[in-house]
């Protein structure tokens, strides 16, 4: 072997060494991310600045001053989160939960969950209670129906707003159990059995 061959041998040789040693030590940058289907990706990491409370809040807030109210600045459908910017639930998928904000009429609006999911009911009525200073004297009806969604009913009065938290257990297609949530604010006072 002549010695232009043996050189060229042995650059190829650390030249292919090389090459395989960089390509199994490469890491990229979506390395360390959760598997697209992992709902740990979606709820540790999201983060949002649509507080339920402050949408309630602003909401009764403008019909306690006799404000109408406006779609075009209250009509909205994406994620609400607490107050620390968490979603308040996860859907069947993992991804954050997906509201709808939707005025009904200049003196009612209604805030729904659209999708199934892990959304505990009786966690976001009292962390609503708890941001609109409201207290038991506030709740003017409550009722349990003895029917097929399990419907659970509170009404808060709220200076003359009133607030309707309706619940509801319902079944995706799958097979899920999950709660359906509506909040209702509104002007006009409920009808009481």
């Amino acid at each position: 072997m002549t010695r232009s061959k043996h050189l060229f041998a042995v650059i190829l040789g650390i030249s292919l060494g090389l090459t395989v040693s960089l390509v199994s030590c490469r890491k990229t940058a979506t390395d360390n991310l959760p598997a697209a289907d992992s709902s740990s990706f979606y709820s540790e990491d999201f983060h949002a600045d649509n507080d339920i409370a402050m949408t309630i809040r602003s909401i009764t807030d403008a019909l306690r001053v006799g404000e109408p109210l406006d779609t075009l600045d209250y009509n909205f459908e994406g994620v609400l989160t607490d107050g620390e910017g968490h979603p308040l639930y996860t859907d069947i998928q993992g991804t954050p939960g997906t509201w709808d904000v939707d005025v009904i009429s200049t003196t009612s609006a209604v805030v729904r969950n659209v999708y199934l999911g892990d959304l505990l009911p009786d966690d976001l009525e009292s962390y609503l209670a708890g941001s609109l200073n409201l207290t038991p004297e506030n709740i003017i009806e409550t009722a349990e129906y003895d029917d097929d969604e399990e419907t659970q009913l509170v009404v808060y009065d709220i200076d003359g707003v009133y607030l309707r938290i309706e619940t509801r257990a319902a079944v995706a297609p799958n097979g899920l159990e999950g709660p359906l949530m509506s909040i209702i604010a509104t002007t006009t006072p409920p009808t009481i059995p």
